[in-house]
């Protein structure tokens, strides 16, 4: 650390470069009035704590000879009232085009009415001052000041309430608690709750800053989004303390991938009351070489965490073994089992329809259905509270989300109701740079399909209600929940419902991340997600085979007799052969279409055999010409064979690979720095091809060697598997000398961009999304189909991914068979077969 002399002279030379030489002799004077006022208003708390640079800012004010020519009447108008910045401003404008440059004079001059901002204001330029004594915060100390700065004017008007009253706090450590304990809160709730009648009206004056344009306000995403916007701005404010408490020099910031906590899920407990969080890492700023995807969840058994939240708390140890209870019991209930009692049974449901349908069917569904092309609603249609509450109910259950479904999205189509779905991971946007003859057309809208009498009955009932009569309609569901409960002796809730659709696909074999998709979870829910596209029909078949499901469970006896009645119609979707749209698609764009692969494999494929046709082992160029271009071939094979990520070493080495079994050991997360890692099988393509190339490599060894060649030494080392299965070569000319390149992730994407122009890991998004051909292949199409299917812990386990709470899908642990990984190794053959894929012989046989 620097000494305090030389602290000072960095403090004063900083207020000279931003002030002093920007500033005239009238101008400096009414700034130096707003200097006295910050140090004035410092809490005396924080005056011990930063001692070093309130003395260095009095002495420095002492210490400048300025003439007055304020009165003292206007000095202390000053002082009181702050500086008229506008004035200041136009004034200050002429001689100085730019003021980003001047960002502590425009910080100086803009003084709020509020003494919580200027509290705040004041705590943070002595933090920023502390920052100047550390040197090479240049960058963070601009940022602060602006962020301060926009707290004056209606920029950050709305993160005001969210920010501690720092007079309250007793040390610099205690706001810093305060700060991160507010990013953890839900923030959304806490707002809508402060201001339910102009909640939605004070979000969209903020545009963009708070919500994506087109977003519903009322849906999990955006609770999520504005949660974690808001989280972000308050990061703005830790960041200075944590730069305090470190008390070191800054660095020159690098963009690269790097990896946060964030909370992803919040499961409130009917019966206790208590909220339990998932914690998870995720990563973040990933390039197109990187091996994972921006906001992919990073997490294992070891690195996964939750959080519990009591809604009476009562001691520490007690409270400690209750939340071990309570997130045990979680676990058991991700499994979804048809036995949980935090389940919904189908006898409960048969129930609940009976219940609903009874009420609904009470409206004059006629007279509804006749005006539902009517601009203005029928003034003479009676319905009640009960009535909304029924709707909002079957609405929760055939959508599995715990808010409606907003009216304005809600269009009336041909034989049905269509609501929009929105699911956006990165790669959902293609780039200039990518082929466009590869990547899937995705600039479609898919949505969600209801019978045709619900979206009416919900146009009538649920239309334009305020926030304050859905929670009026939410409290009357609870109520006639608790009457049912009572009557039928069921013990239904709204999480119940809500989770009974997710629980009916799960057991359905439809694959998760389609049903992640449906109910709309962010997409750092699940691993899979960032890799995945989904077409319309998928969709469909799910919300058809649901809607079916419920309709048979309520009445026993179905038929083509029994689905003319009035019930069915609550039920019924278009008949597929209806809407012949089914291949529309969104999501991954990196879901390559079957057999857009041909061509560049045919490619290649004739390429090599072009180069067997003039391979000479004399001539060096030739054999790093076929070598290369093997390789190439090879690395596109093994990545679609395997789905290894794309890391320093891929594919790792020819010892991981078990030619006799086909058992391939994948460890490209930890990049062989740990024994652990995942076991897949491999097709019959990939692997007869490793054989051959074991065998050209045998071969070569032996003549090299008589020829004194230096290529020798190498493939010797890829066969003792010393270094990398994928080896490139480079030929010195002058020298005639063979060696092994340097292997980056730069370089690979480099000389793969020529053959294939996709990001390096696109063959994991072409698996994961593959269909066949417009549903995808980790998803039975019926109870009849579940046998031919795969579940999603095959393509987990295939992927390396963890489930939803950090646990691998094939361990010790785990109920996976390794003849499931087999049979997935047989449909990755036929996929290959289809692509053009064929086993070359590098040797006469």
């Amino acid at each position: 650390m620097a000494s305090k002399d030389s602290n000072s002279t960095n403090i004063k030379d900083w207020l000279k470069l931003n002030l002093l030489d920007f500033a005239n002799g009238h101008d400096l004077e009414i700034l130096l009035i707003e200097l006295k006022f910050l140090k004035d208003t410092l809490p005396e708390q924080f005056r011990s704590e930063l001692k070093d640079e309130y003395r260095t800012l009095s002495e420095w004010i002492k210490t400048l000879d300025v003439d007055s020519n304020l009165t003292k009447t206007h000095e202390l108008q000053i002082y009181e009232n702050g500086i008229a910045h506008k004035v200041f401003l136009e004034n200050i404008r002429k001689p100085h085009l730019h003021l980003k440059e001047l960002y502590l004079i425009t910080f100086l001059i803009h003084r709020a009415d509020s003494s919580k901002i200027n509290t705040i204001r004041a705590v943070y330029f002595f933090l920023c001052l502390r920052m100047v004594e550390l040197t090479d915060y240049d960058s963070r100390i601009e940022t602060t000041l602006d962020e301060c700065r926009f707290l004056t004017n209606k920029t950050r008007e709305f993160l005001v309430p969210f920010l501690p009253d720092v007079t309250q706090s007793k040390n610099l450590q205690d706001i810093k608690e305060r700060l991160i304990q507010t990013q953890e809160d839900d923030n959304y709730t806490r707002w809508l709750n402060r201001s339910p009648k102009t909640f939605e009206l004070e979000v969209r004056r903020y545009k963009n800053k708070l919500l994506s344009a087109g977003a519903s306000l009322f849906s999990s995403d955006a609770q999520f989004e504005i949660n974690e916007r808001i989280a972000k701005y308050l990061y703005e404010y830790i960041l200075p303390l944590e730069n305090y408490f470190k008390n070191d020099s800054g660095i020159t910031r690098v963009t690269t991938e790097t990896h946060k906590i964030i909370t992803i899920l919040q499961d409130k407990d009917d019966i206790t009351g208590n909220t339990v969080s998932d914690l998870t890492y995720i990563s973040e700023n990933t390039s197109e070489e990187n091996g994972f995807e921006d906001r992919e969840r990073q997490d294992d058994e070891e690195q996964s965490f939750e959080q519990v939240s009591f809604e009476q708390p009562t001691n520490y140890y007690l409270d400690k073994i209750r939340a071990e209870q309570q997130v045990n019991c979680r676990h058991q209930r991700t499994l979804s089992q048809v036995t949980d009692v935090n389940v919904a049974h189908a006898d409960e449901i048969q129930v609940l329809v009976k219940y609903l349908l009874r009420n609904l069917m009470s409206l004059d569904l006629r007279r509804i259905n006749d005006n539902e092309n009517s601009e203005k609603k029928p003034s003479n249609i009676e319905y009640d509270l009960d009535h909304q509450a029924s709707l909002y109910l079957l609405i929760v259950l055939l959508t599995g989300r715990p808010q409606l479904l907003i009216s304005e999205d809600l269009k009336k189509s041909y034989l049905c109701y269509r609501y929009p779905l929105e699911f956006t991971p990165t790669r959902s946007k293609a780039q200039e740079s990518w082929d466009s003859k590869l990547y899937a057309e995705n600039s479609s809208i898919l949505h969600l399909i209801y019978p045709t009498v619900i979206g009416d009955i919900h146009y009538y009932l649920l239309h334009d209600i305020s926030i304050k009569d859905l929670e009026e309609i939410r409290n009357k569901a609870n109520e006639n929940l608790k009457a049912l409960n009572k009557k039928s002796k069921t013990r239904l809730t709204i999480n119940k419902i809500k989770n009974y659709l997710e629980h009916f696909l799960i057991h359905s074999g439809r694959d998760h991340a389609l049903i992640n998709v449906l109910i709309s979870k962010p997409i750092h829910h699940s691993s899979a997600l960032p890799y995945f596209n989904v077409s319309q029909l998928d969709l469909f078949l799910c919300q058809d085979d649901f809607n079916e499901h419920l309709y048979e469970i309520t009445f026993d006896k179905v038929n083509d007799e029994s689905k003319k009645n009035q019930e069915y119609l609550f039920f019924k979707l278009p008949d597929d052969r209806e809407i012949n749209y089914w291949d529309k698609q969104i999501g991954s764009v990196l879901a390559v279409q079957e057999g857009r692969l041909t061509s560049i494999v045919s490619d290649l494929i004739t390429r090599i055999n072009s180069s067997l046709l003039d391979r000479n082992t004399l001539n060096s160029r030739s054999i790093v010409d076929l070598h290369n271009t093997f390789t190439d071939y090879l690395y596109i094979l093994l990545s679609v064979s395997s789905g290894y990520r794309p890391v320093r070493e891929p594919f790792g080495r020819l010892i991981d690979i078990d030619v006799r079994t086909k058992k391939y050991f994948i460890s490209d997360k930890e990049n062989r720095q740990h024994t652990r890692g995942r076991y897949i099988y491999l097709p019959d393509i990939a692997n007869h091809q490793i054989e051959q190339y074991i065998k050209y490599l045998k071969t070569n060894v032996f003549i090299l060697n008589n020829l004194d060649n230096s290529l020798c030494d190498i493939y010797s080392n890829i066969l003792a598997s010393n270094i990398g299965l994928i080896s490139y070569l480079k030929l010195d000319e002058k020298t005639n000398t063979i060696t092994e390149v340097s292997l980056t992730q730069t370089f690979i994407q480099e000389r793969l961009s020529r053959i294939l122009e996709l990001p390096s890991n696109w063959h994991r998004h072409f698996i994961r999304s593959y269909k066949s051909p417009e549903v995808g292949i980790f998803s039975a199409k019926s109870s009849s189909s579940l046998s031919d299917s795969f579940g999603h812990d095959v393509i987990g386990a295939w992927m390396g991914h963890a489930d939803e709470l950090g646990f691998d899908y094939y361990d010790k642990h785990s109920g996976l068979k390794g003849s499931e990984l087999r049979r997935f190794a047989y449909e990755l053959n036929k996929i290959l077969e289809y692509n053009g894929f064929k086993i070359i012989y590098l040797e006469n046989n």
